[in-house]
């Protein structure tokens, strides 16, 4: 008796295990995710001289029930990336724009959709599936650019002005020009170290996380998720 005791609730907990995982590839085909993880990479040149800068980023797309047609929703874990240009202080590719409604003339392309876009794909519901294939490298271009901020004084924070790659040249420097801009699907880590480069970072983060941040249109406002997320 104890024998088959034993056998049935062996087979008992072999057939629950069967559930447990068939209820997970249910869920998983009802509510699919797709993810990737892209290097974006930028340089400046100027007055003959390069700098660069580069951060790995990854979007992760999560969606309904297609017979509802709730839609999808993407996250991001990584941050903004840094070129330190030296003596003219720091250009930050972020990962959101800073306002409420930017207007495509103002050449902001979020995070979540620009490598995407690079590779021809526009993130609707019928190409994400595609999307954790994505392999290679591709160049930016001007209408599928980051948002630009440049801190002429890193360590301030105030000092954050609205750049774009056709303006760098009169408002950074005369001979600002960038030499490169792309995106490449990597399976580097993701780094998050931009608080030292931004020094002033970890203290918006303490004072804006968690708490609504109602942003302005037409005004820049620095608000955390702009430059990291995870």
């Amino acid at each position: 008796m104890a024998g088959r005791a034993t056998g049935c609730l062996k087979w008992a907990a072999i057939g629950f295990a069967i559930i447990i995982v068939v209820a997970v590839m249910a869920y998983k085909i009802a509510f699919p995710t797709y993810s990737y993880r892209y290097r974006l990479h930028l340089a400046v040149e100027i007055e003959g001289k390069a700098y660069a800068g580069s951060s790995v980023i990854e979007v992760d797309w999560s969606c309904g029930l297609k017979i509802a047609d709730s839609g999808c929703g993407a996250t991001l874990d990584g941050q903004a990336t840094v070129i330190d240009l030296g003596a003219r202080g720091v250009l930050v590719a972020l990962l959101h724009p800073g306002e409420f409604n930017t207007p495509v003339s103002q050449q902001g392309t979020d995070a979540r959709f620009l490598c995407a876009n690079a590779f021809d794909k526009r993130s609707t519901h019928q190409e994400l599936p595609s999307l954790p294939y994505l392999a290679g490298r591709r160049n930016l271009s001007p209408r599928n650019f980051p948002y630009l901020i440049w801190f002429p004084t890193p360590a301030d924070k105030q000092s954050a002005r609205k750049v774009t790659p056709e303006d760098i040249s009169s408002k950074i420097d005369p001979t600002a020009r960038f030499t490169e801009a792309f995106v490449e699907i990597t399976v580097d880590p993701i780094v998050i170290d931009i608080a030292s480069k931004l020094p002033w970072y970890p203290a918006l983060q303490r004072e804006q996380k968690g708490k609504a941040i109602m942003t302005q249109s037409g005004m820049l406002q620095l608000v955390y998720n702009m430059f990291v997320e995870d």
